[in-house]
């Protein structure tokens, strides 16, 4: 009997799962806002010309592939290589109010 091997995920198999992954959790709200910021290694301000708070770019990931929370989109953007990734997300844990809030206290 031989054992049945297991493809092995392609690096863009890999960066579907992970922005998928994370879109669910902010959809779903499977995960805080605390939790969220935990992970957070960069924010990115996005400003309206007054510099009052517009949006923000989350980076979650970074190294292998990089990934961004974006909140001017509600997307997650992967990026791996040449592979790129988008995953769309509703925002039902109120990270772009919070988000607006801490800039406000900058």
């Amino acid at each position: 009997m031989t054992a049945l091997k297991k493809k092995s995920e392609t690096c863009e198999e890999q960066l579907h799962r992970m922005c998928k992954a994370h879109a669910e959790e902010i959809t779903e709200g499977k995960i805080s806002i605390d939790k969220l910021m935990e992970s957070v290694l960069d924010i990115e301000w996005i400003t309206h010309n007054d510099h009052k708070y517009k949006a923000a770019r989350l980076l979650v990931t970074f190294g292998g592939p990089n990934v961004w929370v974006n909140l001017q989109t509600n997307t997650v953007d992967g990026y791996w290589g040449t592979d790129k990734v988008h995953w769309g997300f509703v925002d039902n844990i109120g990270l772009d109010d919070y988000l607006e809030e801490i800039h406000g206290c900058k």
